[in-house]
């Protein structure tokens, strides 16, 4: 009776065996690769690499600069697309500008809803956060340039 062998199994000892047979002649070939230091040599295309890929420098800012930089981010914003999810998931899409006060967006939501007499809040989620201060802009509540608000009909806990 002849032994075969699966063509699996020899394909795999023949790999192994090419494998070690491989790392031993490269070891006879190149002895001294590993030590060779000018692989650690600092050369002038590492230099301009570096400053192609070096971010300008932090300083410090006084509050001027970043109260002027605020400003300029800000007059840049024009608007706040704010999508409220009712409790039966259905959505509404309003737009506002950044400085309109967060009750605007419930004056908004009471001319819209069918049951405007019920009590209801607004929160953001995740983590849940209920909107407390209604006298707060869209900006300063970080709802620039989009957010997505809850409505939650109750009292908030």
């Amino acid at each position: 009776m002849a032994v075969v062998s699966s063509p699996i199994s020899f394909k795999r000892r023949r790999l192994i065996g090419n494998l070690h047979h491989t790392v031993a002649e490269e070891a006879k070939r190149n002895p001294s690769e590993e030590g060779a230091d000018g692989f650690y040599e600092f050369t002038a295309e590492d230099y301009y690499r570096l400053l192609k890929t070096k971010k300008e420098d932090t300083f410090l800012k006084t509050q001027k600069m970043r109260e002027a930089e605020q400003a300029k981010c800000r007059s840049r914003l024009t608007k706040a697309v704010i999508r409220v999810r009712f409790p039966d998931n259905h959505t509404l899409e309003a737009t506002f500008h950044p400085s309109d006060k967060i009750q605007s967006l419930v004056d908004h939501l009471k001319k819209v809803a069918a049951q405007p007499e019920l009590p209801f809040y607004l929160f953001t989620a995740p983590p849940k956060e209920v909107i407390r201060d209604m006298s707060m802009d869209f900006y300063s509540a970080g709802f620039v340039p989009g957010a997505n608000v809850h409505l939650s009909y109750g009292i908030p806990n």
